[in-house]
């Protein structure tokens, strides 16, 4: 009969084999993807600029994984996981840069842009907020990370997103919202025009709406200047109510996919793991 040292010894190298064992198929799993981008890119034809950018798409990536994740393993720790395999593929599909206004806390924006596009990419210093967009409307191909702050100070940057065929709006951060979790302060992501665009869940607007506008419920404001406002709100017919509300020079930049919360919490911006989307 072996002894328990023995035992444990046997016991400990079966399980150490089994990581292996994963850790092969995960990269073999890798490479497969690897091929599958290339057969997707030789059916397009092309490398067109920003074509491989598909914001609702990857919503429903992390939708599907929040809702199957389980176990000690963080939940944060799996996004970020799969957020490097979708830019790196994503790069390989269409090459971008990132352009970060990094704003009044460079490490926490850095953290922002490390955790959502990994190392793949290029992070390129902006000079504020307008030179994002400057930049962004100039390359045609890469995206940009803005910090929303606290409303406090600065110009309503977002007013340049409102012209024709200019830069938009793509995506609000963090998309999972939960407690304690890494690169959390808010930002949003702007984008040149889509090739394959495809119909958001919440609509972005700029719009003069001063503190006394009584928005309405489903209605989120992302950032304030003075009395201009960027606020995010869901349905058809969200300008039209901003309208009726009392908002005036409204003017559609963007769209985001409806975000996660992790920890059980409803809101215009965000839902609970494994609720609709457009509910």
């Amino acid at each position: 009969m072996p002894e328990t040292g023995e035992s444990d010894a046997t016991t400990l190298a079966a399980l150490r084999g089994r990581i292996d064992a994963v850790d092969e198929s995960i990269h073999r799993l890798l490479i497969e993807r690897a091929s599958v981008i290339d057969a997707l890119i030789a059916a397009k034809g092309t490398q067109r600029s920003g074509a491989a950018f598909r914001p609702q798409r990857e919503a429903e990536m992390m939708r599907k994984l929040a809702a199957r994740h389980g176990g000690h393993l963080p939940l944060a720790a799996v996004e970020h996981l799969w957020r490097e395999i979708i830019t790196t593929f994503t790069y390989l599909q269409a090459p971008f840069r990132v352009v970060v206004d990094y704003g009044p806390d460079p490490l926490a924006m850095r953290d922002v842009a490390r955790f959502v596009f990994g190392f793949t990419v290029s992070l390129d210093a902006a000079d504020g907020p307008a030179d994002v967009v400057k930049r962004i409307a100039a390359s045609r191909s890469d995206l940009g990370v803005v910090p929303l702050g606290d409303g406090s100070a600065g110009t309503p940057w977002w007013r340049s997103l409102s012209l024709t065929r200019g830069p938009r709006v793509m995506a609000l951060l963090p998309f999972i919202e939960l407690g304690g979790r890494p690169a959390a302060t808010p930002a949003v992501v702007v984008s040149p025009p889509l090739t394959e665009p495809t119909a958001p869940d919440i609509l972005v607007f700029a719009a003069n709406a001063p503190a006394a506008v009584n928005l309405p419920p489903r209605a989120a404001i992302l950032a304030r200047s003075g009395d201009e406002a960027m606020v995010a709100m869901a349905g058809s017919d969200a300008e039209a109510e901003l309208a009726a509300a009392g908002a005036a020079d409204i003017a559609a930049i963007g769209g985001i996919a409806r975000g996660i919360s992790a920890d059980g919490l409803t809101g215009p911006l965000r839902l609970p793991v494994g609720k609709e989307a457009r509910a």
